[in-house]
């Protein structure tokens, strides 16, 4: 209302050059909106797609999987790299869109190199699968194969069995320990290696059986990769140049932080799917990210289900996701904190499942404020998680002074910029209930101090409780898909 009033005072008063800018300022305004606020752009990339630079890209990779086989390992490799394919389809899924910038040769400290193709299934009648994916998406943290640094040397092809499954050992015990505070004992690998050496077909077997009965052994979570099949047969047949391939490929992928959460927790809910990779790229499922749907939501059923999902996923993430053999043989377990929590973060899949789609800024808790350096409190702010510093020894303490449940609440439940992007404040819910709901919320969000002190507490736990009851008061149910 206020745009056309202001409008048609321009056009009567005849100020024809503030008319002109006026015009522009909205083309310019609306143009920004339609291209930044798109519902289906993921938050990271907002560049035009480049489908020219996309299938570069996969020309690229697959090139050097054509002059050497062994070189680019993958399980979907043969579906990419087909000629006929012309690299525009994965099976029955065609390249429809791409968050990809090409290299720009006039700046010189240009740093964004991620890149996200996007396939979509062409097949969308009602005999197709229901449960199929409507959208695959292929990424890497970098554009090229040969952009990552595996410090492999030269001559790493030629060295024998043991000495390569040796690095590979301590690649993954560095991993472990650095990414989740996890520290494996060292027998495992030597008791392994002498039985490979004197029977290689049957140490292969006993991996076989650990994948299919151990889910708390590491080094199988790590092993049971896309690419699994191809590490046993060069086992199975000793061969030095396959098992190579095989390393320098798991390191490609591992090293980059999204594929190792998903991998590591790739049977946890919340975490999305892997279909297989191709050399340094790797298949998800899509999950359409939250940015602007929760502000569209109008039906308060859909509003409670979200808010369900979200608790269930923060539940496991502070109870189940990270669990690991104390020195009593007892499992234990360890929060994994999520600290950029926002609805660009997240993102829905084909089948209405909640997915985190961004875990750049998530880590165990033991890791998160190691050895980090303060002089004051704020510089023991890491996002959205915080923590005290030490003034004595000038170090944070490495514990965490809020949690996911507090950060849940202040900025995917309630949000201060705008009410209605909140899960739970952008509604008015049934008035039995209503009231209770929010007065939950403000205890959420600010849960006070400790008497005495300024050591704030952590959102209660029995929150989880309680709001799962009022969400779930008119008979809402939380199918368990995940």
């Amino acid at each position: 209302m206020f745009l056309r009033q202001y409008y048609w005072k321009l056009r009567t008063r005849r100020y024809p050059f503030v008319f002109i800018v006026f015009i522009l300022t909205c083309i310019l305004y609306f143009y920004n909106f339609y291209t930044t606020n798109s519902l289906d752009t993921v938050p990271s990339y907002k560049s035009k797609c480049n489908f020219e630079f996309a299938k570069h890209l996969i020309e690229n990779m697959c090139s050097l999987n054509k002059e050497n086989k062994d070189m680019i390992v993958g399980n979907i490799c043969s579906d990419i790299c087909d000629p006929k394919n012309l690299y525009e389809f994965y099976k029955n899924y065609r390249l429809s869109d791409c968050y990809v910038k090409p290299q720009d040769k006039d700046r010189q400290f240009f740093t964004e190199s991620k890149s996200v193709l996007i396939y979509e299934l062409q097949d969308k009648t009602e005999n197709s699968d229901q449960n199929q994916p409507k959208k695959l998406v292929f990424k890497s943290s970098n554009k090229y194969y040969l952009d990552f640094d595996t410090h492999l040397d030269y001559d790493f092809r030629q060295k024998t069995i043991l000495e390569q499954l040796e690095y590979l050992q301590n690649f993954i015990d560095s991993t472990l320990y650095t990414k989740f505070d996890i520290q494996i004992d060292k027998k495992y690998f030597q008791t392994w290696s002498n039985q490979y050496t004197k029977d290689p077909i049957d140490a292969v077997e006993q991996i076989k059986k650990s994948i299919q009965e151990n889910n708390l052994n590491y080094y199988v979570k790590l092993f049971d990769t896309d690419n699994f099949d191809y590490y046993l047969d060069a086992l199975k047949n000793s061969n030095k140049e396959k098992l190579s391939s095989f390393i320098q490929s798991f390191i490609i992928l591992t090293s980059q932080d999204e594929y190792l959460f998903y991998r590591f927790y790739q049977k946890k809910p919340g975490a999305l799917r892997i279909y297989g990779s191709c050399g340094h790229f790797y298949m998800v499922e899509y999950a359409q990210p939250l940015t602007y749907k929760v502000r569209f939501m109008n039906n308060i059923n859909e509003r409670k289900i979200l808010a369900l999902q979200f608790l269930d996923l923060f539940h496991n993430l502070d109870r189940t996701y990270l669990l690991h053999k104390n020195n009593n043989n007892s499992l234990q377990s360890q929060p994994v904190q999520m600290c950029d929590v926002k609805l660009d973060n997240f993102g829905l899949n084909h089948n209405g499942e909640l997915r985190i789609i961004d875990t750049d800024m998530a880590s165990s808790d033991s890791y998160l404020f190691s050895s980090r350096v303060c002089r004051t409190h704020d510089d023991c702010h890491f996002f959205d998680c915080k923590s005290f510093c030490d003034l004595e020894s000038k170090r944070c303490i490495k514990k965490r002074i809020n949690n996911n449940l507090q950060v849940l609440c202040e900025k995917i439940f309630d949000n201060n910029l705008n009410k209605k992007d909140g899960i739970l404040t952008g509604v008015n819910f049934e008035s039995n209930i209503h009231n209770e709901i929010m007065n939950k919320l403000d205890k959420c969000k600010r849960p006070g101090f400790y008497k005495n002190s300024d050591v704030p507490k952590l959102a209660s736990d029995r929150l989880f409780r309680a709001f799962n009851v009022l969400l779930r008061d008119n008979g809402i149910k939380l199918e368990n898909k995940q």
